[in-house]
């Protein structure tokens, strides 16, 4: 498996386990998690979609054709939700040069309804 998908599941695990924040923090993989206003005002069970994206697998050619699992949809409060990464340079205003370069890039997971895509 890439170091990209490696670290994008590992970052979405981070929602629900704590220890694996703090062990990628130790590994200085930089990143951040989105919502956007529209799912923060609509969903009501946010541990629980926080759960189901932490534990998303369901990965495959058609839906992940570059093997980077960086986006995804899912049901979950009669809502199509999307989970996306972005790669920015350590200055934010970029893309990243290497994705797979911790040094290179931060990560940005934006969750967002399907109306905000």
């Amino acid at each position: 498996m890439k170091s990209i998908a490696i670290y994008n599941d590992r970052v979405r695990r981070s929602l629900i386990d704590p220890e694996e924040k703090l062990k990628l923090q130790k590994e200085n993989c930089a990143f951040h998690i989105m919502m956007t206003s529209n799912l923060n005002h609509t969903i009501k069970d946010k541990l629980g979609l926080a759960t189901l994206i932490a534990n998303f697998d369901n990965f495959h050619e058609d839906n992940d054709p570059y093997g980077d699992h960086d986006w995804f949809s899912v049901e979950f409060e009669g809502e199509r939700v999307f989970a996306k990464f972005d790669y920015y340079a350590p200055d934010m205003e970029h893309g990243s040069e290497n994705p797979e370069d911790l040094s290179k890039t931060i990560r940005v997971l934006t969750v967002m309804l399907a109306i905000d895509y």
